[in-house]
């Protein structure tokens, strides 16, 4: 069980902790005499089970860290993207997104803190504060399950939604600190990549991207989940789609955004690697 004592911070971060927190199959509570609000809210429901005291979960709005040069309308679309990024995660932890509706009328320096009943209607919590832990192991993992019996799913469904979520969790995490983007390529890439139609090897990958992440410091991505096309065989996954990206450089005054197609092959397993990769800007 994981409990937490945080103000908040870097929201792609939190969305990575909480993925973290869901596979690994572990629960999380939230004390009152604690602190989790903003970002830290949004780890919270990485949680399998979760419970939280009356009061103890802070929310507010997304926001963006002005810098001078950025345009109103350069402002308003990355906000839009963090948004809706945001809501793909609320959505994939079984949580109400209604959530994020009532955070969108608190700015970060008027939190709301959430009631108990209010947690329980939006699914921030699926178990009573008061709950026993022997009720709470007979739970379901499925934070709201639905009345209709919905069978398991196979074995190859499994591999390929597997194979999607590792994706986009590279994808659009490229957008976090330089230190865990760079961290996650190491310990995603396998050590030789047909990497845009040449074997490369993971030094020179890692170098690359350390590379772009240099040029263009401030990055947002989001994969657009209507888009994606998996095909898995012989213990590889070929996992395709688009997204959408903005990038910027503070320093030098530019930026840029765009949509791109991309292409992964995975090794699948228990530690799955990219051994392939390329992507493509449309036009």
């Amino acid at each position: 069980m994981i409990v937490f004592n945080s103000p908040g911070g870097n929201v792609g971060s939190a969305l990575r902790l909480g993925r973290m927190i869901r596979a690994a199959g572990l629960d999380t509570l939230q004390l009152r005499r604690l602190q989790c609000a903003s970002a830290c809210s949004l780890a919270f429901l990485g949680g399998v089970h979760r419970v939280a005291e009356p009061g103890s979960i802070g929310i507010h709005r997304a926001w963006l860290k002005w810098t001078d040069g950025i345009s109103r309308e350069e402002a308003k679309a990355r906000v839009e993207l963090g948004t809706a990024a945001i809501k793909s995660y609320v959505v994939e932890m079984g949580v109400d997104p209604g959530l994020i509706e009532l955070a969108s009328n608190f700015d970060k320096h008027d939190l709301r803190y959430l009631s108990a009943s209010e947690m329980a209607a939006l699914r921030v919590t699926n178990v009573a504060a008061n709950q026993s832990p022997a009720d709470t192991s007979q739970l379901s993992t499925r934070p709201d399950p639905s009345p209709v019996a919905v069978p398991a799913p196979d074995a190859r469904q499994q591999v390929e939604n597997s194979a999607v979520a590792f994706v986009k969790n590279l994808i659009e995490h490229h957008g976090d600190n330089d230190d865990f983007a760079v961290a996650q390529v190491q310990a995603s890439y396998a050590r030789t990549v047909d990497y845009y139609g040449k074997l490369t090897n993971l030094s020179s990958i890692i170098q690359d991207k350390r590379n772009y992440y240099r040029r263009w410091p401030e990055r947002i991505y989001n994969v657009r989940n209507d888009s994606i096309v998996v095909t898995c065989a012989n213990g590889l996954c070929m996992v395709s789609g688009v997204y959408d990206w903005v990038v910027r450089s503070p320093s030098i005054h530019k930026q840029d955004k765009g949509v791109s197609n991309f292409s992964y092959t995975i090794s699948t397993g228990p530690y799955p690697k990219i051994i392939a990769e390329t992507s493509k800007v449309r036009s």
